[in-house]
This record gives C-alpha cells, structure tokens and sequence, in this order.
C-alpha cells in the first residue's frame, strides 16, 4: 500500500465502506429502476449462496417461544 491511499485500513473501515456501497446501490435501483426490495432481498439471498456454497440452507421460521418457568417470579430477597 502506498502513502498516498487513503481507503478504508482495517477490516471495520473495509466492512462498513462495504456496507455503505451496498445500501447505495439498493437505493440506487429502488429509485432508479422498476424493481422492488423483494427481488434485492432474492437476488441478495441468491449472491449468499453462490459466495459460501450450495451446502447452506436457510431456515426462516419463527422461533418457538420458551416455555415459561412459573417459578421465575416467585421469588424472595432475605
């Protein structure tokens, strides 16, 4: 790297001029052109997958509430 660079140096400054680009390029496309953020999110989802593999699946399901603990609130300070 030369003096001269004055780019993004460590891994947080790399990350977030990332993710800075990426959210300008949403908005770019959502303003831009006849697209909505459904078809970003599947075109993302898609890039996901290519970037670390076929082998990762992705489960979006809520998650199954704990089941309460009538004990925790009777309880006593002494």
């Amino acid at each position: 790297m030369s003096d001269k660079y004055t780019g993004p140096r460590d891994f947080d400054e790399q990350t977030d001029a990332f993710r800075f680009d990426l959210d300008d390029m949403c908005d770019r496309y959502l303003e831009e052109f006849d697209i909505n953020v459904f078809t970003i999110a599947g075109a993302l989802m898609e890039k996901i997958k290519e970037l670390l593999g076929d082998d990762i699946v992705f489960n979006i399901e809520e998650p199954e509430e704990p089941e309460e603990d009538d004990d925790e609130d009777n309880f006593s300070i002494e």
